[in-house]
């Protein structure tokens, strides 16, 4: 990563992280997904990137972070077609993963992803 694209990293707004917490030889096969899911997503228009990270200490931890342009192109991205691919891997996991989404008005939780999708 350059110093420019971790400078815009850091001054975003508008952020998703999804955060498993796996046994150990699950992290793998969930991270060639989110590897294969970021090739799409990157390629969307608002998207400023997507990452993703491990952590293999008792368990294994599994970070995944897309950042956007807006909180709208955000929006756009959870009624897409392809976030089901994303909710797939989240609704298929063992434990529930923690889901945050840092907006300009603030941090919310899974209950963004409801609200955008219009699921309550």
């Amino acid at each position: 990563m350059t110093a420019t694209s971790l400078d815009k990293r850091q001054t975003t707004h508008i952020r998703m992280t999804v955060e498993w917490f796996v046994p150990l030889g699950q992290a793998r096969s969930l991270t060639m997904a989110l590897h294969g899911l970021m090739t799409d997503i990157r390629a969307v228009h608002g998207c400023l990137g997507c990452y993703v990270s491990t952590g293999m200490f008792d368990q294994g931890t599994v970070s995944y972070i897309e950042e956007w342009r807006t909180e709208e192109d955000l929006r756009r991205r959870l009624q897409s077609d392809m976030f089901s691919v994303l909710a797939a891997l989240i609704e298929g996991s063992i434990e529930h993963p923690k889901i945050e989404f840092l907006l300009p008005g603030g941090t919310r939780g899974l209950d963004f992803v409801e609200e955008v999708r219009g699921l309550r």
